[in-house]
């Protein structure tokens, strides 16, 4: 029993990864395009720390007055699809561990609460869709998104939408959406169903597995009486 338990675990926890870490390919008609964040402060902000929080995983960049800092996607699929670059007080964030993470973490303490969004006072200054699966008509309007760091006398700091992004995709008559919203094909459909399928079939294994695991050991019990 012991001997399987750990089994039945990892395979429920690989079919719940590989069902957040899938990535439908685009569909006929569509391409896929990738877009990084590139942010220009236009103030000295001291006060502040600023982070890229994009999946599992947490990024600190450091931003100086007038120089660009080009932000890309941390990892692969559609886990790390989207992100959010965030501005945290430092007064905030006195008294949190900056400390290397304990054996199977990925993230400190300090990292860890600013991911979770308990630490008061994080400006959430850019939502951003790093893969976009866009008509192929239209895939040269896609440009990276500039954005501006001001003082703002409510908030603290905000992010202006210089080029690029969003702004260029208006300005072509198309939308700003991460997936197509045409009709979807069949090949479309078949691809989504069967990971699911698949993810599925890894969970009832892995329930069946450990439901004749405790089976097998009452049975041992018994005749051991």
């Amino acid at each position: 029993m012991k001997k399987i338990q750990p089994l039945v675990i990892l395979l429920v926890v690989c079919a719940f990864f590989a069902s957040a870490l899938a990535d439908v390919p685009p569909e006929p008609g569509y391409t896929r395009v990738s877009l990084s964040i590139i942010v220009e402060p236009a103030d000295d902000f001291a006060d502040y720390r600023f982070f890229l929080k994009s999946g599992f995983d947490l990024k600190e960049y450091t931003l100086k007055k007038g120089e660009k800092v080009t932000m890309s996607s941390m990892g692969g699929g559609a886990l790390y699809r989207n992100g959010k670059f965030l501005a945290v007080p430092k007064k905030a964030l006195v008294g949190l561990s900056e400390t290397a993470p304990v054996s199977g973490e990925r993230l400190n303490p300090m990292q860890k609460a600013i991911a979770d969004g308990s630490v008061p006072g994080t400006i959430n200054l850019i939502d951003h869709g790093f893969i976009r699966d866009v008509p192929k008509a239209d895939a040269k309007n896609w440009k990276d998104p500039l954005y501006r760091l001001e003082k703002d006398g409510e908030k603290g700091v905000k992010a202006v939408l210089v080029s690029g992004g969003q702004a260029e995709i208006k300005a072509s008559g198309t939308t700003d959406s991460y997936y197509s919203t045409e009709p979807k094909t069949p090949a479309f459909w078949a691809t989504v169903v069967g990971g699911s399928l698949l993810t599925l079939a890894l969970i009832f294994f892995g329930v069946f597995a450990l439901r004749r695991s405790k089976g097998g050991a009452g049975h041992v019990s018994s005749l051991a009486k």
